[in-house]
């Protein structure tokens, strides 16, 4: 769904957060659990001052450090960490906001070739109460060859539209063993008379630097708004599963789109195919939202899916927070446990994502103002407890 980018500063004493450890979750005899580190809950960015950061994505380098690309002050950043997240350093810009321009929602690969490739969103925004026509709504990509101190090799590889309404969200990429990249997005640029909106991809070949010219459509419920997808390859297969915000019934909930390397998204996944099924067991009620959805695996097989929710909370999405749910190594049957952090009803905990690390560490990134008077990217570390979950092979 669309972005909100302005938060409203407000002022709360720091709140203690203690991870939150849910019942067992049984799944016939097996039962899991995550459980989160409270001594390594820490504050990401902005290192200093107060401007705020927003919406982080990271990952483990193959040097094992740690990458976090985040959104600051309309701006797209990176910061580096060679300890695992006990420090950081300097962070660095990939792509600073130009007039009428804000740089949003980034998210970073680290190619076969350990090339970083990062995907970001530039989005207009209204001046003196209108729209800009010859700015508009994008999907571009930078590259670095130096572990994220340098960027460049620019690619612009879409446009959308020039206003709010027509516009372009949300990339994400991946890459298959064949070398071929695919840059996942949202699209409503193509839906200018109604409020509808697609996942499309793009494909490169040569790292990122050349890329298809037209956006196949590869997941779209008609009258509706299949948003927000993160992909990945499941291990031990030859299947590509995304998570989305689905909207076929009442508010958003997170389903997962799938595909096998052969069929390779030559047909558009509708809302009865078998390729797309409701993520969460059991199924939260129609009036709960449950958006922002971010999908990983473990190497040990399970699936990780978080989402930020209003359940047990105000109605009001802008004011939801994290919540994690363990899937099977099929990437189905998704089952709520423990939440990372403990978010006040009257704070946000919004833009959330997970980071897998080589031992099968979980870090859970959210975007709040829980402790600071301003919006803070803040991470925490968990460990998955207790038995595997069953691989089903129903889809």
């Amino acid at each position: 769904m669309k972005r909100i980018l302005i938060w409203l500063l407000c002022l709360l004493t720091p709140h203690l957060v203690m991870g939150q450890r849910g019942s067992a979750i049984k799944k016939g005899p097996s039962s899991v659990n995550i459980v989160w580190d409270q001594a390594s809950l820490k504050q990401v960015a902005p290192l200093q001052g107060s401007a705020g950061a927003n919406y982080a994505r990271m990952i483990q380098l193959s040097n094992g450090h740690l990458l976090c690309v985040y959104e600051s002050a309309g701006g797209v950043e990176c910061i580096t960490s060679n300890n695992l997240g006990k420090t950081w350093l300097t962070p660095v810009i990939i792509a600073q906001a130009v007039p009428g321009i804000n740089m949003a929602v980034p998210e970073i690969l680290e190619l076969k070739d350990r090339s970083l490739l990062a995907s970001y969103n530039p989005r207009p925004h209204k001046v003196n109460g209108g729209w800009d026509t010859t700015k508009h709504f994008a999907i571009c990509t930078k590259k670095s060859y130096d572990g994220g101190k340098t960027w460049g090799d620019e690619r612009l590889i879409y446009q959308a539209g020039s206003q709010f309404e027509n516009g372009c969200w949300e990339p994400s990429q991946l890459q298959l063993p064949s070398g071929e990249i695919q840059l996942y997005f949202s699209n409503e640029g193509i839906y200018t008379s109604s409020n509808e909106q697609n996942i499309s991809i793009f494909r490169s070949k040569d790292n990122g630097l050349t890329w298809t010219k037209k956006p196949e459509i590869v997941s779209f419920t008609p009258g509706h708004r299949d948003g927000m997808p993160v992909p990945v390859i499941l291990k031990g297969t030859q299947e590509i599963l995304f998570s989305i915000e689905d909207n076929v019934k009442g508010q958003f909930k997170p389903s997962i789109i799938r595909n096998s390397f052969s069929q390779n998204w030559q047909k558009t996944v509708g809302p009865n195919d078998n390729e797309r099924t409701y993520a969460l067991t059991p199924k939260l009620p129609d009036t709960v939202y449950a958006g922002g959805p971010y999908l990983r695996q473990l190497h040990s097989g399970e699936t990780v899916l978080s989402y930020q929710s209003t359940m047990n909370r105000s109605g009001n999405w802008e004011l939801a927070c994290m919540q994690v749910a363990v899937g099977n190594s099929n990437g189905e049957n998704f089952v709520q446990v423990g939440a990372p952090f403990t978010i006040p009803v009257n704070k946000h905990g919004l833009w959330n994502s997970l980071c897998v690390l080589h031992d099968d560490t979980i870090i859970a990134l959210t975007s709040t103002n829980t402790y600071n008077n301003y919006t803070a990217i803040w991470m925490i570390k968990g460990r998955l407890t207790n038995k595997k979950l069953n691989k089903t092979t129903n889809h």
